[in-house]
């Protein structure tokens, strides 16, 4: 890292930083998709059901009686939230790869460029 000029280790630094946001981002996304699919899945087999059919939901450490609608309402309500959050962290991967593509671009340019000294 001697030869490197301040300016490149700092570019490296920040490239870095973005590699570690990104991973987290992926991470967050991959548990989103599970929980989505796993509501989906859910809101599929409560559909199924009769009209008139006894429901529980787990509450906490409680699972509770509810009526159906208001289970099927409540599922709905889950899957549309976690679509929302799920594209937001694909806008924020975008946003990310796009800095992570165009800093290593620079720093590409930058180690190309000959040394003054």
């Amino acid at each position: 890292m001697q030869n490197i000029p301040p300016q490149v280790q700092a570019m490296l630094g920040q490239l870095e930083g973005y590699q570690a946001q990104i991973q987290l981002v992926i991470q967050q996304k991959q548990k989103i998709q599970a929980d989505l699919n796993e509501t989906k899945k859910a809101l599929e087999e409560i559909q199924k059901l009769p009209d008139d059919a006894v429901v529980y939901k787990s509450v906490g450490s409680l699972i509770v009686r509810t009526e159906k609608k208001e289970a099927v309402e409540e599922l709905r309500e889950r899957v549309e939230t976690l679509e929302v959050r799920l594209s937001a962290l694909e806008r924020q991967e975008k946003k990310l790869n796009e800095k992570i593509k165009e800093l290593t671009t620079q720093i590409q340019n930058a180690l190309r460029q000959p040394v003054a000294g």
